[in-house]
């Protein structure tokens, strides 16, 4: 027998615990139990309920959106669509664009009043109205003089109730009908736009109320008809009439209400809907929700005994189970240490845990040091050996194996990715963090990382030394090689980034690999998605795989562009500039261009503005003067970061050169170019003969013209006759000679030189070449 008063402590505590653990499941849990699992039943169908109103309520929204499309669309007003010719036919492949939009319409039908014949246009066909209603949609309890009179006096979008239809006089379905007024201008309603939709349609929302529960779901319009009927298990006669009672004698809002039936009591729930105020009730038979909380009932009771009988058992053998290794403990530490028993100063009778404690306490001092200072070399080595292995340092796998038995790294999966998580904004983020609160964010985005991969793998990350990215090696288990398990991964980390910290990241995604020596790669492919973080912006997931396209794509460069922003900077013209630099660096997004040809053009667009800057010799202020030197550092992250910088620059400039301009003579500036624009042909047109025209000097006339237009005069008109001789080129036959002649050039040598310069390519070539594009 134990004489331990430790022993009996651990017994009484474990039989305490597991009275006091029934007491609560009998005292509250129990009570609570049946009640919330009645209303968990309730309320999930509800909710279904509610989840099916939503779906309707959208699908009647996308109805009435694409009714308001169809009355403004040119090629379905009456006038083109009931014309001859391809009118109808255009009106056809309309509809049927619109139909192949909305999975939940079976054809979309459009009549217009007034018209003789009596014509339908719907995506399946053309009809007559009469072979329609009794040829091809043979409705039960509709025929085509209704539908002809709702046409001509509807006012306002109308559902009818799912009825037959036999269809080609072959097939019996049921179909619904919602039809919506097409209304001009004058708010007049010219024809009306019918939607067919199949009862199937419905169902397939339907189903999931009632889950594996029998019942009957209606859809009521707000005079209580039944638009859709959907029954799981037996029909019940009565039924509706006794739920048309039920919800017309309680009125106002509610959710769910009983109701009595044939002596059978049914659960009725109710959504009502804001459009069209539609009703959407849910009917079940009580008995089913009370016969799983009656089966709970007794399932509780007996669990309760149960537990209680085994608690009492394992009391007892979990205390002699604890009890046996702290004795044991006891005789150890008495033999090998009589040290720590005499400075305790303790007898082991008074409490066995007294003495191990003191025991421990020694130990600990001892040890605490030594412990830190182990743990602080292995993480410093397990970062080594995970760079390294990163890098590509190891090339073999004996020569990584031998490294990581020094290390706490342990990889049991076959396949490996790289994954590189780039902080965005990150000179945001370092003025906002101090150095240690920047070192424990990343720290615990690290650690996070590592958790997160716990799902498909086990994963390792360590800070790169630029300070601003992580590089996390992925060690994916068998059937978890798939780039849906890192997409994952990624979006999670995201999702836990945006909730829980105050800073987001670029994430770039090399491929999976099965061999230690594709880690390599795999680094340097996710580096490389992740520098598209130029072009897409930050807070992405970039798979190197999905740029892998994006390199084949043709070269291109924004001449035309760049050429429009240097000469709106010559003009002082912010507007333009803003324009053009929106332009250029939008079309480098719409392009979808690899990423060292981006890189490329952004820092062209830079030199060009900068060289555009310098050949003005303007004396920029500091703040620009700073804003341009940022424009060359390489650590923009984003093309819209240095948009804004560039866009800018140039204002500031554009200010600055507005201000420097001689004359504000608008009258002036439009008269000179009137007159160029009637004279460039003009073979003997020079700046002395402008100028004597306008009675001013030679040099205060291109002074002035340059001034307000970034070009010289004659630069100016030399332009507009090349552009001139380019259109001739491209759409006429006229000679070289007779094409001179039209635009006012005398040197045919002195032009083809200038168009090769300009062009690149001689006059002849520029229309053959431009005369093979057509």
């Amino acid at each position: 027998m134990i004489r331990s008063q430790r022993f009996y402590r651990y017994l009484l505590s474990y039989i305490l615990l597991t009275v006091i653990s029934l007491l609560i499941m009998s005292g509250v849990v129990y009570k609570q139990f049946l009640s919330t699992l009645r209303s968990e039943v309730e309320h999930s169908t509800i909710n279904s309920l509610d989840q099916f109103r939503l779906a309707i309520d959208q699908r009647i929204l996308e109805m009435d959106r694409m009714a308001m499309q169809i009355s403004s669309n040119a090629q379905l007003k009456p006038f083109k669509a009931t014309s001859h010719g391809y009118g109808p036919y255009e009106a056809i492949e309309e509809l049927k664009q619109y139909l192949s939009t909305n999975m939940f319409i079976s054809d979309i039908i459009i009549h217009y009043n007034g018209r003789n014949p009596e014509q339908l246009y719907a995506a399946s066909g053309t009809y007559d109205v009469d072979l329609f209603f009794e040829d091809i949609f043979q409705f039960k309890n509709w025929d085509q003089n209704e539908f002809v009179k709702m046409s001509n006096t509807l006012n306002a979008p109308l559902m009818r109730p799912m009825d037959t239809v036999q269809y080609n006089h072959i097939v019996n379905e049921r179909y619904a009908t919602y039809s919506v007024p097409l209304i001009a201008s004058s708010d007049t309603p010219y024809g009306v736009v019918m939607f067919l939709i199949h009862e199937s349609a419905f169902e397939k929302l339907a189903t999931s109320v009632l889950g594996e529960y029998n019942g009957t779901l209606y859809v009521l319009d707000h005079q209580g008809t039944v638009l859709y009927e959907y029954t799981k298990g037996n029909h019940v006669s009565g039924l509706l009439n006794a739920t048309l009672g039920t919800i017309r004698s309680h009125n106002g809002a509610w959710n769910i209400t009983s109701l009595e039936h044939n002596k059978d009591h049914y659960t009725t729930v109710k959504h009502d809907s804001d459009r069209r105020g539609y009703s959407y009730v849910a009917v079940m038979p009580s008995d089913q929700i009370m016969h799983k909380v009656n089966q709970a009932r007794l399932l509780f009771n007996l669990t309760a005994a149960v537990i209680f009988l085994v608690g009492v058992i394992l009391a007892i053998a979990l205390s002699v189970h604890n009890y046996k290794p702290l004795q044991k403990l006891i005789g150890v530490i008495s033999n090998q240490n009589q040290a720590v028993q005499r400075s305790s100063g303790t007898s082991r009778a008074k409490d066995e845990l007294d003495f191990i404690s003191n025991a421990v306490v020694q130990m600990a001092k001892e040890n605490e040091g030594l412990i830190h200072q182990l743990h602080r070399q292995a993480i410093v080595l397990r970062d080594q050996v995970l760079l390294s292995l990163i890098t590509g340092k190891f090339k073999s796998r004996e020569e990584w194996e031998d490294n990581l038995q020094f290390s706490s790294l342990r990889m049991d999966g076959p396949h490996f990715a790289v994954l590189l998580f780039l902080i965005d904004n990150y000179q945001t983020f370092r003025r906002d963090n101090s150095d240690s609160m920047q070192d424990h964010l990343k720290s615990s985005l690290i650690k996070i990382l590592e958790e997160l991969s716990e799902e498909g793998g086990r994963g390792f990350g360590v800070e790169l030394i630029d300070g601003r990215s992580i590089v996390f090696l992925f060690n994916l288990y068998e059937g978890y090689n798939k780039d849906e398990v890192l997409h994952d991964f990624a979006m999670k980390t995201k999702q836990i980034l945006q909730q829980y910290f105050r800073f987001t990241v670029t994430i770039g995604i090399g491929s999976i690999g099965s061999d230690i020596t594709s880690i390599s790669q795999s680094f340097i492919e996710a580096s490389h998605a992740a520098r598209y973080r130029l072009i897409k912006g930050g807070d992405q997931v970039i798979f190197y795989c999905d740029i892998e396209q994006d390199s084949a794509r043709e070269r291109w460069y924004p001449v035309e562009t760049v050429e429009q922003l240097i000469r709106a900077i010559r003009q002082g013209d912010s507007k333009a500039v803003v324009e053009a630099v929106h332009k250029a660096f939008g079309q480098i997004t719409e392009k979808k261009m690899p990423i060292d040809a981006a890189e490329f053009i952004c820092f062209d667009i830079v030199n060009n503005s900068a060289k555009t800057l310098i050949e003005l010799d303007i004396d920029l202020d500091e703040v620009t003067n700073e804003a341009l030197e940022r424009l060359f550092v390489p650590h923009l992250e984003t093309i819209e970061e240095l948009e804004r910088l560039v866009t800018d620059i140039c204002c500031n400039v554009c200010r600055f050169v507005a201000s420097k301009k001689e004359s504000k003579n608008v009258v002036l500036l439009n008269q000179l170019k009137d007159y160029i624009h009637d004279q460039y042909t003009n073979q003997s047109i020079s700046l002395e003969s402008i100028a004597k025209h306008f009675g001013i000097s030679p040099s205060y006339a291109t002074r002035f013209f340059k001034d307000h237009t970034g070009d010289s005069l004659m630069r100016y008109i030399d332009g507009m006759r090349m552009d001139q001789a380019k259109q001739l080129l491209t759409t006429t036959d006229l000679k070289l000679k007779d094409i001179l002649d039209e635009v006012g050039y005398v040197d045919s040598t002195n032009f083809i030189r200038k168009f090769k310069k300009n062009e690149g390519v001689t006059p002849i070539q520029y229309r053959n070449i431009m005369n093979s594009d057509i």
